[in-house]
């Protein structure tokens, strides 16, 4: 039996670091109530494989809906295998609370092995092995913890506190305490290192992994791409599929722009990330929140719902972006340019972001953010000397570069490339109309050229509300770019695109629109339920389908006779029943005669021993007991055993042997 309390301390801490504090809880005050009760439950040997058989039920069931539908936290099967380990205490919860509240105190093993079951019904006398599952329970409680995935020390803190509290009970007293105490702290820190370092040593190994395959994919099929290219958005503008869901925290206004990454080296047509490796971030308690900065994050949030393909992508945030929250995933990374991605997540995940002041995620400006390509030099430089940007401060520079080109250049959804000079030269100087690609690029050099660092970003505008489903929708047209300046030392997002993209874009959308609106709904509806999103999960469902299960087993062991705590721990004291012939006089003479120094040899049959003495002419009258042995073999192993007069014989020719024995040792001491 466990020491009291620390079983429920167990299941406690495992809801803690899983996020299932409530049912933990409730499951904790279950088993620990055990110890206050005054009576337990007779339960049969068939009682505990019924419930062994529902536990293996709800095991099977959740398994395949995981490994079938991606599961409620992460997707894939190794994200399965995740979140089935941490259910895992819960549903065998049946078994260890019956356990509990039951006469034996131990669980029949044949509720775990169908080979004992099947032994059982083959013998008359079935065997009574059990196992007391209190501290395998507590070890597994344990273990599925571990699984959240929460690496903070508390949850190295509270294994060596809980197995020092198993332990303690059980301690030599050849030592002092104090002895005890410090050889624990000892190894427990001792431990933390060596997990520390092996934990560096697998994510280098990782990380070298990822990088090794990434180099050998096509960077087409890579969701987490380092270059993108003008016209790239402007292919997905056709599309009216929708991307993203925002709501908005009550009373305000939902962010006009969502980053997904940024590029700071231009070589025409391409942007690319330089200098953009992801680093590691980790979850606060619980496992769904991703702090992105130090430091306390403002309460105002907006939420996001997006689709990750085979569940990695890139996560559209808003501008300064400290925290985020209610996140499932397994691994979430950063790089310096702004952009956050997942590596193992849902299909669809919903999280809420909150803001700050500055812009934590991106880090300083270097000379790439200085850079202007030698084909662009000219025109830009050009376009910064009519602007007289020179020598006015940064703010200002913004301001004058967002006026010229929301006033002497306009929108369009197509542009032509040029023949014999770059597309934005073409752009600056002769055609002025382009898409947003072109604004944003050219807003990007010209702020350099007048010695502003700056950044090329791409995402989304959030701008349509859809009463159908009462929050923004953002869909593939509303893909964007813009860029980024450093004023004041933060970076600061500068959208210098005509206003009237948008309505442009909208004029040209599919008379179906409405009619594609009310399927995509549909579908994301159905993905929420699938994939356990808010209060829509399926998990609640599958609750829901057990109760009638749990119902009738419960009313089935309803009836099982409840007998006194106090009877029943004392019937526990008495000695286990003996093997038939255990309690034959035969073992009087085998304990005489080894006190003598003439006791059979280990394994040696009684004839062969009988023998023995016969040839070394021990005084034993080895025909009597010959005799004797054959009478004491029937009785301990013929199935039939043997009747009421030959037990009194035999009870009766040991007897008369050992008064023999004794007449005759009483002659030699007088002689």
């Amino acid at each position: 039996m466990t020491p009291p309390v620390l079983l429920g301390a167990a299941v406690v801490f495992w809801g803690w670091e899983t996020g299932l504090l409530l049912p933990a809880t409730a499951l904790a005050v279950l088993l620990e109530g055990a110890r206050a009760v005054a009576w337990r439950v007779d339960f049969s040997r068939r009682d505990f494989h019924r419930i062994s058989d529902l536990c293996t039920v709800v095991f099977a069931g959740s398994a395949v809906y995981l490994f079938t539908a991606s599961g409620t936290r992460v997707a894939g099967a190794p994200g399965a295998m995740t979140v089935l380990f941490q259910w895992l205490p819960l549903l065998v919860a049946p078994l260890v609370v019956c356990q509990a509240y039951s006469t034996a105190g131990k669980v029949d093993l044949g509720a775990f092995l169908w080979a004992y079951r099947k032994k059982a019904a083959d013998e008359r006398d079935p065997s009574t092995d059990a196992l007391d599952v209190a501290y395998p329970y507590g070890v597994l409680c344990v273990l599925s913890a571990s699984a959240a995935n929460v690496r903070t020390p508390v949850y190295y803190a509270a294994v060596c506190l809980l197995t020092a509290w198993a332990l303690w009970v059980v301690r030599s007293p050849r030592f002092s305490p104090l002895w005890w105490v410090a050889s624990l702290a000892v190894a427990s820190v001792a431990g933390y290192g060596g997990h520390v370092a092996l934990h560096r040593v697998q994510q280098t190994l990782e990380e070298m992994a990822f990088e090794y395959i990434s180099s050998l994919v096509r960077r087409d099929t890579d969701p987490f791409r380092s270059a993108t290219a003008i016209g790239h958005l402007g292919r997905l503008k056709l599309s009216d599929r929708i991307l993203l869901r925002v709501t908005p925290a009550a009373g305000q206004a939902p962010p006009f722009l969502l980053r997904e990454a940024s590029y700071n080296v231009y070589n025409s047509p391409a942007w690319f990330a330089v200098g953009a490796a992801f680093t590691s971030v980790q979850p606060e308690a619980g496992g769904e929140t991703w702090k992105l900065a130090p430091g306390p994050a403002p309460e105002a949030s907006v939420g996001v719902s997006v689709y990750l393909p085979r569940g990695r992508g890139v996560l559209p945030l808003p501008a300064r972006a400290m925290e985020i929250d209610k996140l499932a995933v397994v691994r979430l990374s950063k790089n310096p340019l702004g952009a956050v991605r997942v590596d193992e997540g849902l299909g669809l995940v919903t999280y809420r972001v909150r803001v700050g002041p500055d812009a934590p995620l991106d880090a300083p400006p270097t000379g790439f953010d200085m850079a202007v390509p030698a084909a662009e030099a000219v025109a830009v430089a050009r376009i910064a000397a009519d602007l007289g940007l020179a020598g006015r401060p940064p703010a200002e520079r913004l301001a004058a570069v967002a006026a010229f080109f929301r006033t002497r250049f306009r929108y369009s959804t197509y542009a032509d490339r040029p023949l014999g000079q770059s597309p934005l030269e073409d752009f600056l100087l002769r055609r002025r109309s382009g898409h947003c690609e072109y604004f944003a690029t050219a807003t990007v050099l010209v702020l350099r050229a007048a010695g502003v660092p700056a950044r090329y970003a791409t995402g989304y505008s959030v701008q349509e509300w859809s009463r159908l489903e009462q929050r923004y929708v953002v869909r593939a047209r509303h893909a964007h770019s813009w860029a980024l300046g450093w004023v004041e030392g933060a970076w600061r997002d500068l959208d210098t695109t005509p206003p009237v993209w948008a309505d442009e874009e909208a004029a040209v959308a599919s008379a179906f629109e409405p009619v594609s609106d009310v399927g995509s709904w549909a579908v994301f509806l159905f993905s929420r339920w699938r994939y356990g999103e808010g209060e829509e999960g399926v998990a609640r469902y599958l609750v829901w389908l057990l109760v009638p299960l749990v119902l009738g087993l419960a009313w089935r062991l309803y009836g099982r006779r409840r007998i006194g705590r106090v009877t029943t721990e004392a019937a526990r004291d008495e000695p286990a029943p003996r093997h038939a012939g255990a309690d034959s006089e035969f073992y009087l003479i085998a304990d005489r005669l080894a006190a003598a120094g003439l006791g059979r040899g280990p394994a040696e049959p009684v004839s062969t021993w009988i023998d023995r003495l016969e040839a070394a002419h021990a005084p034993v009258t080895a025909d009597a007991l010959r005799g004797i042995a054959e009478l004491h073999y029937r009785y301990r192993f013929d199935p039939a055993g043997i009747g009421v007069d030959e037990r009194h014989a035999l009870r009766a020719r040991v007897e008369a042997w050992l008064a023999e024995r004794a007449g005759a040792a009483r002659a030699r001491a007088h002689d």
